[in-house]
């Protein structure tokens, strides 16, 4: 018996890892910690499948899609991000916005330089404070960019969780407005998603519509949706508006209260653009709002620069074990390249 677990030890770690993830989700599955979870699952599953079939016929057709995927990864993914710039400031103009995924793409190549010199210079002793800085900075690029993929895998993988059909409340969470007082693309997607979640219900629901107004708004967002929604068939009468929020967290809590002022069941869907979906999630989660997210469609092109600003908004949510975390295997590593 001892023989046997230690000859297939590898396998533990992911025995381990998927079954707390598998706890995790049963317990809430907007929690932060799955997407980790998820993460940590699929690295100790290609390690089981490597240590496995290591030495037989099998190691290959494993190893070898595992190679390609670490090579995409590596080199192909910064390089479409930096495609996916000149595409968003083509289609959307010059900003922030615009330049996210190729800033992100240049901090990867960063870091894989940093990690490239680590590694061909880590024996030198006449440098080890420039290798300590080298390895430092990769750390810090691979942990953002480890984090950053658990985020966007477990953002996809989230909604396909069975969703209920039977709804009392749906919530549509605004954006900005075109021209002051028009419904833009984006906005438009959630709320036709919110007509055909409104349509499927097997109750009579209502939709809250919640945005509040921006300084170069001339009405609020939720008087702009309700109007789309309108035109749309839905009647006046199912629609509620919640005008007085100015970013996520707030439209949650906003629609929360009005939801708990009111009488019989409860049951909400969530509607925002599908790369939002995992941190309104999370929001509703921390303000104990029992409702399940669902997304709309939204362009491909635009998905890289709005799950890296939907992974920064997490960031500043959660900086402080974030970084901590970041810190304490900095510092291990560090340790390590002293001794």
């Amino acid at each position: 018996m001892i023989d046997y677990i230690s000859e297939h030890i590898y396998v533990f770690p992911f025995l381990i890892s998927f079954a707390v993830f598998v706890i995790s989700m049963i317990k809430d599955p907007r929690k932060f910690r799955n997407a980790l979870l998820l993460m940590l699952t699929l690295i100790t599953l290609a390690a089981a499948l490597l240590f496995g079939t290591a030495g037989t016929p099998y190691q290959f057709m494993i190893g070898f899609p595992l190679l390609l995927l670490t090579v995409f990864l590596v080199l192909i993914v910064p390089c479409l991000l930096i495609y996916d710039t000149f595409i968003m400031i083509k289609r959307e103009g010059f900003g922030t916005s615009s330049l996210l995924s190729g800033l992100f793409a240049i901090l990867i190549f960063t870091g894989e330089g940093a990690l490239v010199w680590y590694v061909l210079n880590f024996s030198s002793s006449t440098n080890i404070w420039l290798n300590l800085a080298m390895l430092e900075t990769a750390h810090a690029v691979i942990y953002i960019s480890v984090v950053f993929l658990a985020f966007m895998f477990y953002s996809v993988a989230i909604q396909w969780l069975p969703r209920k059909v039977d709804l009392d409340y749906i919530v549509v969470l605004g954006c900005g407005l075109i021209n002051g007082d028009g419904v833009g693309r984006l906005l438009g997607n959630r709320l036709d998603k919110a007509a055909v979640v409104y349509d499927r219900s097997m109750s009579a629901c209502k939709i809250i519509c919640s945005g509040g107004q921006g300084k170069d708004e001339t009405v609020s967002e939720a008087e702009a949706m309700s109007k789309y929604l309108i035109e749309k068939g839905i009647s006046k009468k199912d629609i509620i508006l919640e005008d007085q929020s100015v970013n996520t967290e707030e439209n949650l809590r906003n629609s929360q209260e009005i939801i708990q002022k009111r009488k019989g069941r409860q049951r909400t869907a969530i509607v925002s653009s599908g790369y939002h979906i995992l941190r309104a999630s999370i929001y509703a989660s921390r303000l104990n709002f029992p409702a399940y997210g669902v997304g709309a469609k939204t362009a491909l092109y635009y998905w890289p620069s709005a799950m890296i600003r939907e992974y920064a908004a997490l960031v500043r949510y959660h900086w402080r074990p974030y970084f901590l975390v970041m810190i304490m295997i900095g510092v291990i590593l560090a340790v390590l390249l002293h001794y």
